[in-house]
């Protein structure tokens, strides 16, 4: 069975992209909450909608779309979607589950590219672990 995905939401998603690129996270939620269907890139605006939120400080409301993402993508960008779960899981008190995020995340630094269909361009991730750990 062939999978239809519509070039718009590969647009949107460039866009979202960009706009946390540049400092723009509101923008970026905006871009993924017009996404009907994400099809296959359902991971992708899952990982980015919690990266948006995140960085807008909504933790609480990051954390559902980073476990979506956690639980669809494959093993390098999961690990991404933990540790972006774990800077969460902290800043709503939630030491086990922050603790379990870390671990999962795992200790490498991790640059995570995501190449997307109809575009030339990338969505590009870097995770530091020290960016979430608990000292």
């Amino acid at each position: 069975m062939r999978t239809e995905l519509a070039p718009k939401t590969v647009k949107r998603l460039l866009a979202a992209d960009g706009f946390l690129d540049l400092g723009m996270p509101e923008r970026a939620v905006e871009e993924l909450e017009k996404i009907a269907d994400a099809g296959v890139l359902e991971g992708p605006r899952q990982l980015l909608h919690g990266v948006a939120l995140r960085t807008l400080e909504d933790h609480r409301a990051a954390i559902p779309h980073l476990e979506k993402a956690a639980r669809l993508m494959p093993s390098p960008a999961r690990r991404f979607a933990w540790n972006e779960l774990s800077i969460c899981y902290k800043a709503v008190g939630s030491s086990d589950m922050c603790e379990l995020a870390e671990k999962l995340a795992g200790n490498d630094d991790l640059q995570l590219r995501i190449a997307l269909p109809f575009a030339s361009a990338t969505i590009e991730f870097k995770m530091s672990p020290s960016s979430a750990r608990t000292t």
